[in-house]
């Protein structure tokens, strides 16, 4: 498989209604600090069908100007990613199922001191052409 996962998740999220004005990333380059931002971090997975299938680990950062505003950005994100992403085609992959490795919490970001919620997800997916 050669489709990049971030690609997949990125083109997904940032698809979403509820995203529009918000940066989704896969770095903090560019932020400024106290803006609503979705940061995404790819940590690890493993083939789970030769030349067939993926499973990749993503951490989901949500930030935003509130505690409540974090929250809700996050529970959002949960509910479309666990019901809406399953069986959908975005950039370049088909997504066969994703499940939560965990559910968001509330975790200030120490360096910025920024309302930020965090949560993880394991995508299983495969090339949109196969």
């Amino acid at each position: 498989m050669r489709t990049d996962p971030m690609r997949v998740l990125h083109a997904y999220l940032t698809a979403l209604p509820e995203t529009a004005g918000i940066l989704v990333s896969a770095s903090l380059i560019d932020r400024v600090k106290g803006q609503p931002s979705i940061i995404l971090d790819g940590t690890g997975g493993y083939r789970v069908i030769r030349h067939r299938a993926d499973r990749v680990d993503f951490t989901i950062n949500t930030y935003h100007r509130s505690m409540r505003e974090a929250a809700d950005l996050a529970y959002v994100l949960r509910e479309h990613l666990l019901e809406d992403l399953p069986g959908t085609v975005a950039g370049g992959g088909l997504v066969l199922d994703v499940t939560e490795v965990h559910s968001p919490f509330h975790l200030a970001d120490m360096t910025s001191g920024e309302y930020r919620y965090v949560a993880a997800v394991a995508l299983y997916l495969t090339d949109a052409s196969t």
